[in-house]
């Protein structure tokens, strides 16, 4: 096989196909997936093709299931345990499909012995938002910017600030952010991808990663481990990665060396400019000329939209002036 599968059984042809649709919009799930209510069907498509996970309600296994099935069976629950009685993991059917893809996908991050497959494509593009000045619309542009490029491609956003306020401007407690992810990595496990699949959140068509609770999570990472993180993160299946910098990240110079485009948005003011200046005048001094070539500095006019929703700043007006960039071939 060449391809990790998940197959997913139910006699609820309704159920089957709602799940199956989440599935395969899903951007950030490394697996093909393949839904079945025939059980003759379903046997003769695991025992041909030996998939990976087996989804199913304890009902519907029979032994010649058993007996063809060589991967993991995960049972979908009437109820809420953990297991069933020969320990087989099982999965809430009566949640929504994002959190029964997140089961899965955390499930499968810590097993060692299954090593998913990654497209290793070399075609995802980093583009990284950053500025030395504050309250220039930064994070506004980059959610802004993210959407847009969602409506046409597969788009997860990065944002790497210590007190990025996430929690209140989307009115949600997140069971897991970054630091986790980072964790995982330092702790050298192989599915980051599934890790990944597990927790990232939807901001209309976008992916994004919870962002840290505490700056601390991000100050205590080094360099080695953020790079390990970026490369990892560019072997899944996006076509952007947008990045939103601090200044509080080990290494972000070399990072902003390794995106595509770099967005600083700037404002008018003689103290704007000094630190503007300073900044470029670092790079020259630290020879990254490079991040300097990259960069497109914007001023970004004030849009009386920029208090709208998070999940709206695509259709407003900075989503507009984000569109034109994009349309000018800026990223």
């Amino acid at each position: 096989m060449d391809k990790n599968v998940l197959a997913v059984f139910d006699t609820n042809e309704e159920y089957v196909t709602k799940l199956m649709n989440y599935l395969m919009e899903c951007r950030s799930v490394p697996l093909e997936i393949q839904g079945f209510t025939d059980k003759s069907c379903l046997r003769d498509y695991v025992r041909e093709n030996e998939p990976d996970i087996l989804l199913i309600p304890e009902e519907q296994i029979d032994e010649e299931l058993e007996a063809v099935n060589t991967g993991e069976t995960m049972i979908l629950s009437e109820d809420d345990t953990v297991h069933d009685d020969k320990g087989r993991r099982t999965i809430f059917r009566y949640q929504s499909s994002e959190n029964i893809m997140r089961e899965v996908m955390s499930y499968y991050a810590d097993r060692p012995e299954t090593e998913f497959v990654t497209s290793n494509s070399t075609s995802t593009k980093m583009i990284g938002i950053y500025s030395p000045v504050g309250r220039c619309f930064r994070t506004s542009f980059a959610l802004a910017l993210g959407q847009v490029l969602a409506e046409r491609s597969k788009v997860l956003y990065v944002n790497l600030e210590g007190y990025s306020g996430f929690n209140q401007l989307l009115q949600q407690n997140f069971m897991s952010d970054i630091s986790d992810l980072l964790f995982y990595v330092g702790q050298k496990k192989r599915n980051f991808p599934c890790k990944l699949a597990s927790m990232v959140q939807k901001l209309g068509n976008m992916d994004f990663i919870p962002p840290v609770i505490s700056p601390l999570d991000i100050r205590s990472v080094d360099r080695e481990n953020w790079f390990i993180f970026f490369n990892e993160i560019l072997k899944c299946d996006y076509d952007h990665v947008i990045v939103d910098f601090g200044d509080t990240v080990d290494g972000f110079l070399e990072l902003l060396q390794g995106c595509s485009r770099i967005y600083t948005p700037v404002r008018e003011g003689t103290v704007s400019d000094a630190k503007v200046e300073q900044y470029e005048a670092m790079l020259r001094i630290l020879e990254k000329d490079s991040i300097l070539e990259k960069t497109l500095k914007l001023r970004i006019p004030y849009f009386s939209s920029l208090s709208c929703p998070p999940q709206n700043l695509g259709r407003s007006e900075l989503g507009e002036y984000a569109r034109k960039l994009v349309g000018g071939g800026a990223a």
